[in-house]
């Protein structure tokens, strides 16, 4: 192709991506990502594409891959720091993507009381437990219902579900915004029966002190679940699979996953804490199919009753199509899946900015040291992450999507005590360790949430490399291609 022409579309594509970058509807939120930034990120297309004038898309694709150090970082997340056994990244466009897999699902076993290893690798057909990623659904499910015009979001919660009788001045949009951060006086995983759970969860209630930085919660969500199940007359587990996974055709995506899949579901026992005084609380189970999210459990997750804020079970095939099912409008309307990046919350306080959220989701942040969906997306991208490793995208203008699925928790330190902190072993690898008191060695994941993130932003740099390389290349094929690694 000539280069004039390459170089035309690769200054149309930039403009688009301003453009795109833009439309958000908080003014703070714009303008993050430069011109010359989107010229640095794309440059590596425009140089492969002139370097080899008569490559095919798929070998052009394969150049910009190996120039992204993608590999080499999934190496050294899975293998060198080891920080979780394994990962699975799918990501791109509609027409143009990629799967990566490393590692296992699985390292151990108990037998006979003791942890013995077994290994399993990561699948393509691997079942992860979403964790907070299941708060999309809850989101979908709440725009759905107001979108059929069965719900007013700025109605009072308890003008659906009167039991919740301390929210009486708290709104849908309030909780599915973040805007009102609301607690239970006592904990809801304390409860001995999801009875109990109910009860507790139905006394919850504004917090006296709503100046807050961070506005996530998990007890909003959980709220919200009882409106759709009282407008919709149906349990929430019944709702969500009739409206989202049979429509969008997910036929792995479970709150109890049968018993014949379950050999395919990432193992996440043997989870640790270390606290303040260095003893380790370990999980034992927490065997595969039972969500790690202490409060998914005491709700009755096994008795079939979805919390709304964790407890689903998918695959990265799943997530995928949930994206993509989202960008084309098949759930609920464009504009619907636009209005999930409004945000209401985010804003300047003593020179420091609070965090921005959407509907039960993580958005951009001005701020680079809180978890942001990555910059170069559009205005309308979102984010949604889950403790247990997990992590979807979805950008619906620029019709992307990435999904990570991990089990980052097997066998692995999640939370320690800053007294601790100390403590931990750092090999020349950045591998994490904490000496358990029995003296074995134990590996530290407390950092995979920001760490899992340059990860995605390689990924996402490609995925928006892809698309130019469509542009300048046109092909009507769709192309997935499969890297183990």
């Amino acid at each position: 192709m000539h280069n004039l022409k390459a170089y035309y579309i690769y200054r149309k594509y930039i403009d688009e991506l301003l453009k795109n970058q833009n439309n958000t509807s908080s003014p703070v939120l714009q303008d993050i990502f430069t011109r010359s930034d989107y010229v640095e990120l794309l440059n590596p297309v425009l140089k492969v594409v002139q370097e080899h004038p008569h490559a095919n898309l798929t070998s052009l694709r394969f150049l910009l891959f190996k120039q992204s150090g993608l590999k080499e970082i999934i190496d050294n997340f899975v293998k060198l720091t080891q920080i979780t056994p394994g990962v699975i990244l799918d990501f791109g466009t509609k027409k143009t993507r990629d799967t990566v897999m490393c590692g296992n699902r699985q390292e151990y076993v108990m037998k006979n009381g003791i942890l013995v290893p077994e290994q399993k690798p990561i699948e393509q057909n691997t079942i992860f437990d979403l964790a907070s990623t299941s708060k999309l659904f809850t989101a979908i499910a709440i725009l759905k219902l107001n979108e059929d015009g069965l719900i007013d979001v700025f109605d009072p919660i308890t003008k659906y579900v009167p039991e919740f009788k301390n929210l009486s001045d708290v709104t849908i949009y309030d909780l599915l915004k973040f805007r009102v951060m609301i607690v239970t006086d006592t904990r809801v995983d304390s409860a001995k029966s999801p009875e109990e759970a109910e009860q507790i969860l139905f006394g919850v209630h504004k917090k006296d002190d709503q100046n807050f930085c961070n506005a996530y919660t998990d007890m909003g969500a959980m709220v919200l679940r009882y409106v759709v199940e009282r407008v919709s007359k149906m349990p929430f587990t019944e709702f969500v699979n009739e409206t989202i996974f049979k429509t969008v055709g997910m036929k792995d995506t479970y709150l109890n996953v049968p018993e014949e899949k379950l050999d395919r579901v990432a193992n996440e026992n043997y989870s640790s804490i270390v606290k303040s005084d260095g003893t380790v609380i370990t999980k034992y189970d927490n065997v595969p199919g039972t969500p790690h999210d202490a409060k998914a459990v005491a709700i009755g997750e096994k008795n079939g009753i979805a919390p709304g804020h964790a407890g689903f079970f998918s695959t990265k095939s799943d997530m995928i199509k949930l994206g993509q099912a989202l960008i084309k409008g098949d759930i609920i309307s464009k504009e619907a899946v636009e209005s999930i990046s409004d945000t209401a919350t985010g804003f300047k306080d003593d020179d420091k900015y609070t965090r921005f959220y959407g509907s039960l989701v993580y958005l951009k942040q001005p701020d680079p040291k809180n978890l942001s969906v990555y910059p170069p997306l559009s205005g309308r991208a979102f984010m949604s992450p889950g403790f247990a490793g997990t992590t979807l995208c979805v950008d619906p203008i620029n019709e992307i999507t990435l999904f990570i699925g991990s089990s980052r928790l097997h066998n692995r330190i999640y939370q320690i005590s800053p007294n601790q902190v100390a403590n931990i072993k750092v090999d020349e690898h950045n591998k994490k360790t904490f000496t358990l008191p029995n003296g074995e060695e134990k590996i530290v994941c407390s950092d995979y949430t920001r760490d899992k993130e340059v990860m995605v932003k390689l990924a996402l740099d490609l995925s928006l490399q892809y698309q130019l390389l469509e542009k300048i290349v046109p092909t009507n094929r769709e192309m997935h291609l499969v890297r183990e690694l």
